[in-house]
């Protein structure tokens, strides 16, 4: 995984990252699934894919205690896109966590790297910042898809708490 992870930056002065109707549900879109193989479900393929983010994951989180900093994962209970009727790709993550995710007021994401076991998804490592210094780390995989900028995030918590991010722009770290 590539070194160098990208930063987010917005026009709110207050924080990092706009969060744009945090307050109000999202719209449900359309739910995206991977139609591969008439549709089903390849529990081999999947849990092989589980192992290599778990590695991802651990390889990321090293290389920041290398450089003294730490970071707290959190195990992703579910994950996928959702389309909005404006175009909008939403990426969301149900994260399992109590934590106040309208708190965020930075992400970061790294560069993306393809999975081997997967063909045509990617992966990054995602980090989230709130009023602690040390960011919670999270795996996302994702189809490679150029209609997808990954600026739009919608993350669930154990609560069922839904917080909606938008990044406006990706500065490299």
């Amino acid at each position: 995984m590539s070194e160098q992870l990208n930063t987010t930056t917005t026009t709110n002065t207050e924080t990092q990252i706009e969060e744009t109707n945090q307050n109000t549900p999202s719209s449900l879109g359309e739910i995206v699934s991977d139609k591969k193989n008439g549709g089903e479900f390849d529990d081999v393929i999947e849990r092989n894919v589980v192992v290599w983010m778990k590695d991802q994951l651990n390889k990321e989180k090293r290389r920041i205690n290398r450089m003294g900093s730490k970071s707290i994962p959190v195990d992703v209970k579910n994950a996928g896109i959702i389309k909005e009727e404006n175009g909008v790709i939403l990426n969301r993550m149900e994260l399992n966590t109590n934590f106040d995710f309208d708190k965020v007021s930075q992400i970061m994401v790294s560069e993306s790297t393809e999975c081997p076991v997967k063909k045509g998804y990617h992966y990054i490592t995602v980090l989230l910042f709130a009023n602690n210094p040390t960011p919670l780390i999270v795996p996302y995989i994702y189809l490679n898809d150029t209609q997808n900028k990954l600026t739009d995030w919608l993350f669930i918590n154990n609560q069922f708490s839904r917080s909606r991010h938008t990044i406006n722009e990706y500065k490299d770290v």
